[in-house]
């Protein structure tokens, strides 16, 4: 969290401010489940993501859902298959910035 991404070209992509985790049902009775993390979410604003405004189900209060979805758009999704490489405080990916999603695109 908090680290600087850049493309394979070297163009900042942005701050990462979220983790992306597919949940994986547990495999007996009584396991727990597991969470895989499979992206990145780079760019300034998260916080409606993270209330469930931008992939979930929260509907109001009024102006809330359509202010934070028009602030998604300029978020990106980095896929974790996609990290080149980790080498705090950046990390490097091996697409283009054109090539990722938009936070509000991305389905996991």
């Amino acid at each position: 969290m908090g680290c600087r991404v850049f493309d394979r070209d070297g163009r900042e992509v942005g701050h990462v401010h979220d983790l992306v985790f597919r949940r994986i049902p547990p495999r007996r009775d009584g396991d727990p489940p597991r969470f895989d993390l499979i992206g990145l979410e780079c760019g300034k604003q998260a916080i409606g993501d993270r209330l469930g405004y931008v992939r979930g189900t929260m509907a109001g209060p009024w102006p809330l859902p359509g202010l934070f979805r028009w602030l998604a758009r300029r978020s990106l999704v980095a896929e974790w298959s996609d990290v080149a490489s980790i080498e705090r405080p950046r990390i490097i990916l091996r697409k283009r910035r054109e090539e990722l999603a938009h936070s509000i695109d991305f389905i996991p």
